[in-house]
């Protein structure tokens, strides 16, 4: 409905890159990490529609002129009011909506489903010789934002003093276009016509307005769809100022570079990113296939500590067990004797499981050690973390550290078993014809004594070396890494970032393809 004033080609690109824009917005403000910038700024300069303002004295025909304009035909409703006094002391704007009316103030805003007012919105003043003091500064602020001017005259009058103090502001102090319309040609003779653009251009020429521009028109002819109205010429000119020429491409190319700009600069954080992920994650590739490796060995040469520390224990249980019931069936002051080889079991098996633990872990160390250095020595890692050998050291230093803890722990607690020797088994002087049953007693109980004690010797080292390891582990992560947690959910976001480039990149395209089709001679 209604003629529209915008070419249809526009309309399409112009929706596309409306579209874009806002899906582009939308993906900045889900990734807070991209620079947003001045893209809302672009969106409000996208969303301000082309305004013209149409401004004559009451009775000049601006009603009738701004209806024929929109294409409103005989027996149509009207969307400005039409009578012979003024219709209204407010200032009115119509704008391509869906039929609803606001009012504020002393501003009305009519919203019509017209193809007419694609793009554009109309401001509709109330004429200059009924403008209260109210009213002018209001209609003074929307003609400096306004796009476009049209002066309504009557075709028989142009001569009022305030019409004219109003246009020479506008064109010395508001620096603004202005056209003019003689309207109800229909009602004025050949000779009152020429008489009255003759008159509007030496008036111009006195203001310094050159070659102004005026359309004769009769919105009488339109309505009734009669030839030689004058609103084609109108028309014309419109769809050249925003249509479908260089104010409307220029506008469309201003804010297709201003996106692009921030695409650009969105797509190089994007690389920048993906590719510092992408070393990233082939160091944190290298470190989990190093912890892995590293776990597994531990846990071979802990095993092998283990084996070690259990089967010295053993055999040295079984020979003090050996003694003890010897010393049953062949001497006296069995319980002194006991007590004594007891307390020397304790004493040398304390100091050799202590060499024993310290030497295997030692080795442990200087394996630990070249295993760290081969692992910094990769090139993956050497591009992540650079020659700086600062990390090297520190986790050598840290690995060395956590060992000596882990073996003084491990010492403390096979100390404490050691120490619980045999304490549940009864030692007793006995006459020599009770010894041999009492022998077998006791080995008994030694035998018990014996299988709790490794029991408990494997349970504690199992748990001790668990315990290390997992420690161990992520000492060796945080050392590794500034914040290990934090870094591995950026690594499983490297897909997301990937994703977003893919998307930018199809912003690029999508915004040359507009630029191409709004730049051809075709549009």
């Amino acid at each position: 409905m209604g003629i529209s004033l915008v070419s249809d080609k526009f309309k399409k690109e112009e929706s596309k890159l409306k579209a874009l824009l806002n899906d582009y917005l939308d993906l900045i403000n889900r990734n807070s990490f991209l620079i947003k910038d001045k893209i809302d700024e672009v969106k409000s300069e996208f969303e301000t529609l082309f305004n013209f303002v149409v401004v004559g004295k009451v009775k000049a025909g601006k009603s009738s002129f701004l209806n024929a304009l929109l294409g409103i035909k005989e027996g149509e409703e009207n969307i400005f009011e039409v009578g012979p006094g003024p219709q209204t002391s407010k200032i009115t704007i119509v704008r391509k909506g869906q039929g609803n009316v606001e009012t504020k103030g002393d501003m009305v805003t009519i919203y019509k489903d017209l193809d007419s007012l694609e793009g554009i919105e109309i401001i509709d003043t109330p004429g200059t010789d009924t403008i209260m003091e109210k009213h002018e500064k209001i209609t003074r602020d929307f003609l400096e934002n306004s796009n476009l001017i049209m002066f309504v005259f009557d075709s028989k009058n142009i001569y009022t003093k305030t019409d004219w103090e109003l246009i020479e502001k506008i064109i010395k102090d508001l620096k603004k276009d202005v056209i003019f319309i003689l309207s109800q040609k229909d009602r004025a003779s050949q000779e009152e016509i020429e008489t009255a653009k003759k008159e509007l251009i030496n008036r111009c020429n006195k203001i310094d307005l050159k070659d102004p521009k005026i359309f004769l028109t009769s919105a009488k002819l339109e309505i009734e769809s009669k030839p030689d109205s004058g609103f084609q010429q109108v028309r014309e000119y419109i769809f050249n100022e925003i249509g479908s020429h260089d104010k409307k491409r220029m506008k469309l190319k201003t804010i297709i570079g201003k996106i692009r700009t921030s695409v650009d600069q969105n797509s190089k954080i994007l690389n920048e990113k993906i590719e510092e992920l992408e070393v990233r994650k082939r160091y944190y590739e290298s470190v989990e296939l190093f912890l892995q490796e590293n776990q597994s060995f531990l846990n071979e040469r802990f095993e092998s500590i283990s084996d070690t520390i259990k089967n010295y224990y053993l055999s040295k249980l079984t020979d003090l067990k050996d003694s003890i019931l010897n010393f049953y069936k062949t001497q006296k002051k069995v319980k002194e004797l006991i007590e004594y080889e007891i307390t020397k079991f304790i004493k040398e098996g304390s100091n050799i499981l202590e060499e024993k633990i310290k030497r295997e872990i030692t080795y442990i160390i200087d394996e630990e050690k070249r295993r760290i250095d081969k692992f910094f020595d990769k090139e993956e890692v050497v591009e992540r973390l650079g020659k700086d050998s600062f990390l090297n050291e520190k986790l050598k230093s840290d690995v060395d550290k956590f060992f000596d803890d882990f073996q003084e722990d491990l010492e403390k607690e096979i100390n404490t078993i050691l120490n619980r020797t045999f304490k549940t088994v009864t030692f007793k002087n006995k006459n020599l014809l009770n010894r041999l049953y009492i022998s077998k007693s006791v080995q008994k109980r030694l035998d018990n004594e014996i299988s709790n004690q490794m029991k408990a010797l494997e349970n504690t080292l199992r748990t001790n070396v668990e315990s290390f390891l997992n420690s161990l582990k992520v000492k060796m992560q945080t050392s590794m890494f500034e914040n290990y947690e934090a870094f591995k959910n950026e690594i499983n976001n490297l897909e997301h970032f990937k994703d977003l480039k893919g998307k930018i990149d199809e912003y690029s395209r999508q915004l040359e393809d507009i630029e191409s089709s709004i730049s051809s001679k075709s549009f």
